[in-house]
């Protein structure tokens, strides 16, 4: 027992020498160096999670945790899934940067991502997919398509049997990632063998399809950084190759957060994803995080009582993919209509969150009123934290959002480690 409680000091040392998290420096009594831009635009009061319905299912995820950072064992998985806010990729870009350093090796993975360049759309910056070939492309929202879609939300396709992608990572500041198996998900049904392949003649890769599961895995006998893909026609009666979708995963403990989100997406275009719960399940995810609600609430039509029933649909989905997972919900960041007129739906959109917690276990992040409430957009953006849209955050606004969070959910952690490991 001593033992343990010097393992768990040198974590707890170490976390908060780190990144200064808020709630396991309440524990150690020490202040909080976490440098936010404008720390006045932001209700402190409210950066908690809330758990309106109990914690049963956090334990388990804090479960995990435990095994990770005392014990240095185990991987984290974590699906945050959302609209235009996600698919940038900058808030929860910043979260998997927090996560990932919150202690020495605990890095894990890069986990899921999709080739948004293909689809003409903008990509997360520090992933960069090339690719040759003609492809076209779908996405959730998009009207009229009943196109198989899964977790992306998007899917790319071509006929072209010259077609090739790679992926690589960029960033000055960015540390990159290395991986030792990937797995590629795709249609199946008129396909084109998918193959991976290196540069380097000295790297070995086993292909293995899985058409039961939608997915094609290479194992490579070494760790590599970028990944090369090519399409082959192998008989005649396959026409095309349709991507939903690729994992880059280590053997390695640490955190893994898989970003995932469409410019435009609301509820009832994320439960057209008809594979979304056989994707998400391949995750393994130990939390899901949803951030979709900026575009129902923007709907001259919303309801209430139909984006219940909507989340209702999508709690009932990631129940299914995993059980075990805990659900956090994020409310509405403030916004406006035409930029003119404050979005009094986020309200209605926060309480239909606080009500999902009651009833199915849910942690929310009330971001609408961590931000400051109706009308507080304006202010992030005369702070230069937010775009002249009154709707979305530049890169600054994101960091905010993400650090915000992180501090919360790590205040909720460190609870957990105060009750579970007090002498």
């Amino acid at each position: 027992m001593q033992e343990m409680h010097r393992t768990l000091h040198r974590i707890l040392f170490t976390v908060t020498a780190l990144l200064g998290l808020s709630g396991i420096l309440r524990l150690a009594g020490q202040p909080n160096p976490l440098a936010l831009p404008a720390m006045d635009l932001y209700n402190d009061t409210a950066n908690h999670l809330y758990f309106e319905g109990g914690r049963h299912a956090w334990d388990r995820y804090h479960g995990k945790l435990d095994k990770l950072l005392l014990e240095g064992m185990g991987q984290v998985n974590i699906v945050h899934v959302g609209s235009s806010h996600i698919q940038a990729d900058m808030w929860s870009g910043q979260l998997r940067q927090r996560l990932q350093t919150v202690a020495p090796g605990v890095k894990g993975g890069r986990g899921f991502i999709f080739p948004y360049t293909i689809a003409k759309t903008n990509n997360p910056y520090w992933y960069h997919p090339q690719y040759t070939g003609s492809w076209t492309s779908v996405k959730n929202n998009q009207r009229g398509d009943t196109s198989d879609l899964g977790l992306a939300g998007y899917s790319v396709t071509t006929h072209d049997t010259s077609a090739t992608i790679k992926v690589s990572f960029r960033g000055d500041v960015y540390p990159g990632y290395s991986f030792n198996r990937v797995k590629v998900l795709h249609a199946m049904e008129g396909s084109f063998a998918v193959r991976a392949w290196s540069p380097d003649s000295l790297v070995h890769v086993e292909a293995t399809t899985v058409a039961g599961k939608g997915y094609t895995e290479f194992e490579y006998d070494r760790y590599v950084d970028t990944l090369y893909l090519r399409f082959e026609r192998s008989d005649s009666t396959r026409t095309h190759f349709t991507l939903r979708g690729i994992t880059l995963e280590t053997d390695d403990p640490g955190f893994f957060y898989h970003a995932t989100g469409v410019n435009g997406a609301n509820t009832d275009h994320w439960l057209r994803c008809q594979l979304f719960s056989e994707e998400l399940a391949l995750l393994e995810p130990d939390l899901v995080v949803f951030s979709i609600g900026i575009n129902d609430a923007h709907d001259p039509d919303f309801s209430a009582e139909r984006y219940m029933r909507n989340y209702e649909q999508l709690i009932a989905r990631v129940a299914e993919a995993s059980p075990n997972a805990a659900i956090l919900l994020t409310t509405n960041t403030d916004s406006y209509i035409r930029r003119r007129y404050p979005n009094k739906n986020g309200m209605a959109v926060r309480k239909v969150m606080l009500d999902l917690s009651r009833k199915y276990g849910c942690a929310v992040w009330d971001t609408y009123t961590v931000m400051g409430g109706q009308g507080s957009i304006a202010k992030w953006g005369r702070a230069g934290l937010a775009q002249a849209d009154r709707i979305h955050f530049n890169r600054a606004g994101y960091i905010a959002l993400g650090d915000l969070l992180f501090g919360a959910m790590m205040e909720a952690y460190g609870d957990h480690v105060r009750t579970t490991y007090r002498p």
